[in-house]
């Protein structure tokens, strides 16, 4: 009998075809070329990863060594968070945004990303789409395409203030869409929305019987009359079908402890809890309780910030304006605020009385 002659193997998928299509997150590339180039001398400013130049308060620090010295901290914790950190989360809410959540409705996670990316899996079926306001932050598609949704770009531009329309919206809205992504203000274009465009966008939702996803995390750095509102404290007929992102990473200069959170409903929570416990386990206790010290802390830190924030943003628009040939609009506000927001603002610098619950207006 002769010899079968070798068939050729098939060609071999190495990846797979769900990771493989994932692009590199532009903003880090962009952002270790850059601490790259300043290592070895170069005179370069970075302007790709949103991370504040600025240490982590003292006093953040300083809970985090004594976490490093308790014996407790040394062992697993809950998956979804320490129980006193979740309240003090709810707590932080409330204050900021006016919204009142119950500590079963927060899921702590390893940082932002690992919160949209959860929040995204736990609702999204393959095919579902998402509309996706643009410009948007580069991880926004990605953790769709991930979680097996379909990405919908909506495109704003200056002529609106970097702010889509409920128009705009509609048009790209089909059978297929499940979820519309909100982000104010916005990462990358710090445009933010007034209270009304949020009204309107959220009974958009409500009407269509859709989910909304707004991450929140830039929520204190904002200037001049703007002042961002959260969408579920300021329609209340939306919270059942709305998930809530942040974290301590912008507000208190803690982007490398890696510490964020999903708000959202209790059965959503408990879905993105499950596929944490499988992931991560439980969020570094030390970085935990580094953030319970920040949310339960004031907000001096981040007003430092913001200050230093703002005279450089002016001097980047006036040095820009000096080179031949460019035109930069100058800084201002993207939104008028209203008589509320301007009372939330006053109440988030510490003017304004104590915070309950009752003193916020309704």
């Amino acid at each position: 009998m002769g010899r079968m002659s070798a068939a050729t193997p098939p060609t071999e998928r190495r990846v797979s075809a769900r990771v493989g299509a994932i692009s590199e997150s532009a903003t880090l590339a962009v952002d270790a070329k850059a601490k790259a180039l300043k290592a070895a001398g170069r005179p370069v400013i970075g302007f790709g990863a949103g991370e504040p130049d600025f240490p982590t308060p003292d006093y953040i620090v300083e809970a985090a060594i004594e976490a490093c010295k308790n014996p407790k901290f040394h062992r697993y914790t809950p998956a979804g968070g320490l129980p006193e950190l979740k309240a003090a989360i709810a707590a932080k809410t409330l204050r900021d945004s006016g919204l009142e959540v119950d500590a079963s409705q927060i899921l702590v996670t390893n940082g932002g990303k690992q919160a949209i990316y959860e929040a995204f899996a736990a609702i999204l079926d393959p095919g579902d789409e998402v509309i996706v306001p643009a410009p948007y932050w580069t991880t926004y598609p990605e953790s769709i395409r991930l979680a097996g949704g379909v990405p919908v770009e909506v495109v704003a531009d200056e002529t609106t203030g970097y702010r889509v329309t409920v128009e705009q919206l509609e048009a790209a809205r089909t059978e297929k869409t499940k979820v519309v992504l909100f982000v104010s203000p916005s990462n990358p274009t710090g445009a933010v929305y007034g209270e009304q465009e949020t009204e309107a966008i959220g009974r958009w939702a409500v009407e269509h019987g859709l989910w909304v996803m707004t991450d929140e995390i830039y929520e204190h750095l904002v200037y001049g009359d703007a002042s961002a509102v959260s969408l579920p404290a300021v329609l209340p007929e939306l919270r059942d079908k709305c998930i809530v992102v942040n974290g301590v990473a912008k507000t208190y200069a803690m982007t490398g402890w890696r510490v964020g959170w999903i708000i959202g409903p209790k059965d959503v929570v408990k879905a993105a809890t499950n596929l944490q416990s499988h992931a991560t386990s439980n969020v570094s206790n030390v970085a935990q309780a580094a953030a319970l010290a920040a949310v339960s802390g004031d907000l001096v830190a981040v007003e430092k910030m913001r200050e230093a924030f703002d005279r450089r943003r002016k001097t980047i628009v006036r040095m820009l304006n000096e080179i031949d040939g460019v035109v930069c609009p100058e800084p201002e506000a993207r939104s008028t605020p209203t008589r509320r927001s301007r009372r939330w603002s006053a109440r988030r610098s510490g003017a304004g009385g104590p915070r309950t619950r009752s003193s916020w207006p309704r």
